[in-house]
């Protein structure tokens, strides 16, 4: 059984790579989940980890011209 949780509310996210990525971007999933980036940090020891805090989106509400970044989890 999935977990979904609920929209417009705050999350924390942290990802590997993603050039270029800013705040306003959205950041989508291929199980369709969706988030927006507010604030965005680097990491100190690790240069290419961002840090992120986010809000859960509605994948049907965001932006048809909204820069999108689509990841893939992986476990832990």
């Amino acid at each position: 059984m999935a977990r979904t949780r609920a929209p417009y509310t705050p999350c924390k996210l942290y990802v590997d790579g993603a050039e270029g990525i800013a705040v306003g971007d959205f950041i989508t999933t291929a199980a369709g989940s969706a988030y927006l980036v507010q604030t965005l940090r680097m990491s100190r020891t690790r240069p290419a980890r961002k840090h992120m805090d986010c809000l859960r989106w509605p994948l049907a509400e965001v932006p048809p011209d909204a820069r999108c970044y689509q990841l893939t989890w992986y476990k832990r």
